[in-house]
């Protein structure tokens, strides 16, 4: 039974950050209706700049926090930038193109990364004061993961609360339901594209900072944790925030009890479970139904 419950918390700690990457993706998509594959890179450029700052020693918690701002939002003002001067030039190609050149972004980013950081595989270590462990239930669990799960329940709450009770998030959704009626009524539709291309990206490279004391940092780290986000907006539904929170849940509970009782088929599971609800229900759980 303990080491059930070491999973759920294990699984519970992974569906943070994975709802930070599936947030921002489903915003991306909600807005402008872009599958932005380059999501990752964003999130593996988290993790190095927190990798860069910790070179000058180990962070305390408030270094920690301010570190994370404002390195996500400089994540989140390269991915706007992204999008204003290399994305909005291919729109008019339809899905498929902008599909590509973000791939092709992503190649990009990893190949830059290899070059600045280097290819072999890097840790970080926790928050001074967040590297012991904490006992629950007769069990030593690492205190940053419970950290880690609060941190990722705040940001939840803050997320939905910018999209559901800002001016801010009143015109992510009307852009979301008809941008041809947004733009109509004066409301410069581009610049509500960039700012939630740039607000998803920011939620990346926080996702980023918080899991780097836990994973193993690569430049391909990014390709890797790309399709379990695709995975979670699949489960959840694009465009949907309630979704992905549900998805991610999903997701890191399947990874962490298939990791304990079917460990050479984990990513089957998972994609098992995508096909299934793609048949019972092809917009996610929580998704809008396909027309």
């Amino acid at each position: 039974m303990e080491s059930y419950f070491l999973q759920f918390l294990s699984g519970l700690m992974s569906s943070m950050f994975l709802f930070l990457l599936a947030a921002g993706l489903s915003l991306i998509f909600g807005v402008s209706k872009i599958i932005n594959i380059s999501h990752g890179a964003f999130y593996m450029l988290g993790a190095y700049l927190l990798v860069t700052m910790s070179r000058f020693g180990q962070l305390n918690i408030w270094m920690f926090l301010a570190v994370a701002i404002i390195g996500s939002a400089i994540v989140g003002v390269l991915g706007a930038l992204l999008e204003k001067f290399i994305l909005r030039r291919v729109y008019r190609g339809g899905m498929l193109v902008v599909a590509l050149v973000t791939f092709g972004v992503l190649a990009v980013m990893e190949e830059l990364a290899k070059i600045i950081w280097g290819a072999e595989l890097t840790a970080v270590p926790p928050p001074r004061g967040f590297d012991g462990a904490f006992a629950i239930a007769g069990s030593s669990v690492p205190l940053y993961n419970i950290s880690l799960i609060v941190a990722g329940v705040l940001v939840a709450i803050a997320v939905w609360a910018v999209v559901e009770k800002t001016r801010y998030g009143l015109l992510i959704r009307a852009a979301a339901m008809d941008r041809e009626m947004l733009g109509a009524l004066g409301v410069p539709v581009p610049r509500i594209f960039t700012l939630t291309f740039g607000f998803g990206t920011t939620l990346a490279g926080l996702a980023g900072f918080l899991a780097a004391p836990m994973v193993s940092i690569s430049p391909t780290m990014g390709s890797s944790i790309i399709i379990e986000a695709f995975a979670v907006v699949v489960i959840g539904g694009l465009g949907s925030l309630p979704g992905s929170l549900l998805g991610a849940f999903i997701v890191g509970q399947t990874q962490a009890f298939g990791i304990l009782l079917a460990p050479e088929s984990t990513m089957l599971l998972l994609y098992v479970l995508m096909a299934i609800i793609l048949i019972v229900r092809p917009g996610g759980l929580m998704g809008a139904k396909p027309n």
